[in-house]
């Protein structure tokens, strides 16, 4: 059997993963599937998931692996994912940030990588290597520039503006027309009985209600937009490269214009930084970054071996 290079991107809701031949790069497994048991888990728990989905989809002849992870928004939590799975496998593993594989999928690997998908983050890494982050913090007090946050936002705005009496029908039509219930009441409900996962589904109906002319849903898209912006600021002003910054996940490539509105406000920011939007799946990143990590070892040079090990980037 041809041996495989694997790359995986654990994202909020799903997880992807594709496997390349190690020779010609063909793609030999290419699929998503819903992401379970994860939030909460160990990280050894979380290894064995990883090896099950390697397992089941790939087989066994693996080369390399690579992981972007939801949740594992520090060094010491990719190192401890990192060497959790590197316990139950001979080949080398890579666990990164998920939004760092934005930069290795628009081929630069030291790039800030900002996502906006079910949640929002943004990561950078340092000139001495380190990676720092912003952002990700989880539907109840952050992710305002992703898809649980746009819509908590959403909600909460139209019921404000519902109780001042100054109601936005769009947006209340929108709202319960995706929700399939009959008031923007029974939304709110909703959120709170359905795991925040499933808020990202309405998300569509907030940027086709601003389409359609909301005022109240036009402003939450502006402020998610700049807590994006924010997030990259933060991550820059502590240290982290700035020359390139790569924006990625669900939301930012299903709406072009919500993209082009936290580009507008990077230029202004970061104005020496180059923005791009990838119009590749995170996850191609990790197949990169697992065929770097294959070539290194194929090379076997000490000092890519130490960068391994810290988990830093190539």
């Amino acid at each position: 059997m041809t041996p495989v290079i694997v790359g995986i991107d654990v994202g909020g809701s799903k997880t992807a993963v594709r496997a390349a031949d190690v020779g010609s790069g063909t793609l030999l497994t290419d699929l998503t599937v819903p992401t379970t048991s994860w939030r909460g888990s160990s990280f050894p728990a979380k290894a064995v998931v990883i090896m099950d989905l390697v397992d089941r989809h790939v087989g066994s002849d693996t080369a390399a692996l690579a992981v972007g992870a939801h949740g594992c928004d520090t060094q010491e939590q990719c190192d401890a994912l990192q060497e959790a799975i590197a316990e139950l496998v001979p080949f080398p593993v890579r666990v990164v940030n998920d939004a760092h594989l934005l930069s290795y999928a628009a081929g630069y690997p030291t790039a800030i990588g900002v996502i906006s998908g079910t949640g929002s983050i943004a990561v950078g890494t340092t000139s001495e290597g380190n990676g720092i982050s912003a952002g990700g913090w989880g539907w109840l007090v952050g992710d305002d520039g992703g898809a649980t946050g746009l819509v908590r936002e959403a909600v909460r705005a139209t019921l404000i503006a519902l109780d001042r009496g100054d109601r936005d029908h769009i947006l209340e039509s929108a709202l319960t027309t995706a929700a399939g219930v009959g008031r923007i009441g029974e939304v709110s409900m909703k959120l709170m009985l359905d795991r925040p996962e499933q808020w990202a589904l309405l998300a569509p109906a907030v940027f086709s209600a601003a389409a359609t002319g909301s005022p109240v849903a036009q402003r939450v898209i502006s402020a998610a937009a700049r807590s994006l912006g924010d997030l990259v600021n933060s991550v820059a002003d502590r240290g982290a490269a700035s020359d390139q910054i790569v924006l990625g996940g669900s939301v930012i490539a299903s709406q072009p214009t919500f993209a082009a509105e936290v580009r507008a406000l990077l230029a202004t920011s970061q104005p020496h930084a180059v923005t791009v939007v990838m119009d590749q799946p995170p996850v191609s990143g990790a197949v990169v970054l697992a065929g770097l990590l294959h070539a290194s070892r194929e090379r076997g040079t000490a000092s890519e071996a130490v960068d391994h090990a810290a988990g830093r980037p190539i």
